[in-house]
């Protein structure tokens, strides 16, 4: 993947998807790189507070104006990697599913996020990545426990498309109890943004340091969400 991007990110066709990207968004402009594949170098390169800021608005921005040109989308995805890797780990590389091995899985995890972000074509959120994030380990964890339901059903002699009693005893966890608890109550009495920074930091295991890196924002800022999420999580 990473030897495909190398390749495609300084084409004739990034130039393109960068210039017309830059027409659409003013902070994309103002970078003055001439390509996808300096973008995501300045954003990798941004240090402290502000640039941190700056580079997540253009993730933003990114994500908002997608469809100027089928690169863009890509360059989402290859600046997610980092943050899919630790989707995998969160989710034990599909252990339990029906994937042969960590690469398949891995392999549908880059699927899912890329159905996922074109999906999100024109959306403006202000947490894009951890959104994203969210989004993506949402649907991998629900084709997971499809599996480990369809392998009990084999394992006790049932049709898998049994219309009997969903078996919860077990693929399960405590993990997943608060994942389906956050994304319940997000934008139904618990912020948008508080819910991202909680389920950020508690069920893909983003220290708030690591949180603050990928938002731009201050750790004070991202503690302060956590701590008003988690407590309308248990009002």
């Amino acid at each position: 993947m990473a030897a495909e991007w190398e390749a495609t990110c300084r084409s004739p066709e990034s130039l393109l998807a960068l210039s017309r990207l830059a027409e659409a968004e003013v902070e994309v402009a103002a970078l003055g790189v001439s390509d996808l594949g300096a973008l995501l170098g300045a954003l990798r390169r941004a240090e402290g507070p502000e640039e941190r800021d700056h580079a997540a608005r253009i993730l933003q921005a990114m994500l908002r104006s997608q469809a100027v040109h089928p690169l863009v989308p890509r360059a989402i995805l290859q600046a997610l990697v980092p943050g899919l890797i630790t989707v995998a780990q969160r989710l034990g590389w599909g252990a339990g599913g029906e994937w042969d091995d960590g690469g398949a899985f891995f392999a549908d995890l880059l699927a899912t996020a890329w159905e996922v972000i074109v999906a999100w074509s024109g959306q403006d959120r202000s947490y894009a990545v951890l959104d994203l994030l969210s989004a993506i380990r949402c649907r991998l964890r629900r084709e997971a426990e499809r599996h480990r339901a369809t392998r009990r059903h084999v394992a006790l002699g049932l049709d898998a498309d049994s219309t009997g009693p969903p078996d919860h005893s077990g693929g399960i966890t405590d993990l997943d109890v608060l994942a389906r608890a956050i994304e319940t109550l997000a934008g139904q009495g618990l912020d948008a943004s508080d819910a991202a920074v909680l389920y950020g930091n508690c069920v893909l295991g983003l220290s708030i340091s690591e949180l603050a890196r990928m938002t731009g924002r201050s750790r004070r800022h991202l503690d302060g969400r956590r701590h008003r999420a988690a407590q309308e999580l248990c009002a």
